[in-house]
């Protein structure tokens, strides 16, 4: 396999490491799943109110998204919570340079 294929299973890999380490953290320590909760609580209602406003309506939409995503689903959650926040500081774009300069090296 050439060298493009190889940095190709490294990116993947890196991937799959990255994003498998938040519902490792959540299921061994309980006070980081109970901060993350509270923390995409208000981060929810806050996206909702700024996009509703106050309104009865805001508080039921609220309601139900953080039953499914904060209780619910709260492992699938912090992965794509993660995995948002890492694009947005684009460490994607970096570990895929950082891999791809020890390639050549």
């Amino acid at each position: 396999m050439n060298q493009k294929g190889n940095l190709l299973i490294f990116i993947l890999i890196g991937f799959v490491v990255v994003l498998l380490v938040p519902p490792i953290l959540l299921s061994i320590f309980p006070p980081i799943r109970l901060l993350f909760q509270v923390a995409m609580i208000f981060m929810i209602y806050s996206m909702v109110k700024g996009y509703l406003g106050s309104s009865p309506l805001t508080m039921i939409l609220s309601g139900v998204l953080i039953y499914f995503l904060v209780f619910k689903y709260v492992e699938l959650t912090s992965v794509i919570w993660v995995f948002q926040t890492l694009l947005g500081f684009s460490f994607f774009s970096m570990v895929i340079w950082g891999i791809g300069t020890r390639m050549k090296g």
